[in-house]
């Protein structure tokens, strides 16, 4: 069973990522808009994968890949974001997350793209065992 967690302060897309991740029977999905309540989660579930926007109030994705690296979460972490690709999405990549993915958009290419990345995270030894 592949274990997310998706965190982003829009409900609508947390149920569209839950129900596209989740009409997977090989996967289990948890959702949260907070980004601290993610944290806890994290800190008592092992995750395969862990999507976070970069755009929210409580919490950057940023701030979120570097606490969630800093309680030592060896999950795979993407950012699935609509803010343009730049200099400080290249440093967290470069720290704390491992992929971006960039909302363009078109959410049929682009949850194709985030299902094929959590599908690959066993293959990429992301896979967190406890």
């Amino acid at each position: 069973m592949t274990r997310i967690l998706i965190v982003d302060d829009d409900a609508d897309i947390l149920e569209l990522l839950r129900l596209e991740f989740e009409d997977d029977p090989g996967c289990s999905a948890d959702c949260t808009t907070d980004p601290f309540h993610a944290l806890e989660l994290a800190k008592n579930t092992p995750y395969d994968a862990v999507i976070t926007d970069w755009r929210m109030p409580l919490m950057n994705g940023s701030e979120f890949a570097r606490a969630l690296r800093g309680q030592g979460c060896t999950s795979y972490i993407i950012i699935y974001s609509a803010l343009e690709p730049g200099p400080e999405i290249q440093n967290v990549l470069e720290t704390d997350a491992d992929q971006y993915i960039f909302r363009r958009g078109n959410p049929d290419r682009e949850f194709v793209e985030l299902k094929e990345s959590v599908r690959n995270t066993r293959k990429r030894g992301h896979a967190v065992s406890r």
